[in-house]
């Protein structure tokens, strides 16, 4: 199993929805939401910027765009030090997060000289996001969305 196929077996366990996608169909891929409050972090893509006001009613979708994924978790790493994108994808209903196929590393060791380097800066966030929000009272009863978005996308990109 290649790291890709690995990265979405990992994240369909949590119950991410993935697709893969040439670059070309970004835009069409991307375009199709349709929510009223929508954030759009993703320059590397060629999509264009879009940062409503979020306030305690929170967003109705996020696309951004990670700076790495990690197979062996299903996880996305974000550089987060932008705090409208840190309230853009807690406070997101639905969040979906495009990487380039490139970006996808074996393990989490695989970026450690981002993570150091991100780190290091005065207002450093980096964000780790395995899949939407769940939490569980005492009695196990499970309720998702409270910390973070109800529902999660991945969008990988075949490279650019």
């Amino acid at each position: 199993m290649d790291r890709i196929d690995r990265f979405v077996a990992y994240s369909e366990l949590v119950g991410n929805v993935n697709t893969i996608i040439p670059a070309a169909e970004i835009e069409e891929e991307v375009g199709k939401g349709t929510a009223q409050k929508r954030y759009v972090k993703a320059h590397r893509f060629g999509l264009e910027p879009l940062q409503p006001d979020i306030d305690e009613k929170g967003i109705n979708e996020a696309v951004v765009e990670a700076d790495y994924a990690i197979a062996e978790t299903g996880t996305v790493v974000l550089d987060s030090a932008d705090e409208k994108l840190r309230l853009a994808t807690c406070l997101a209903e639905k969040l979906t997060v495009l990487v380039e196929g490139s970006r996808v590393k074996e393990k989490l060791e695989d970026v450690v000289d981002f993570l150091e380097e991100r780190s290091r800066k005065e207002n450093g966030y980096i964000a780790f996001i395995t899949g939407a929000s769940r939490t569980a009272d005492i009695e196990r009863v499970l309720t998702i969305g409270v910390h973070g978005p109800r529902e999660m996308q991945v969008i990988i990109v075949e490279d650019m």
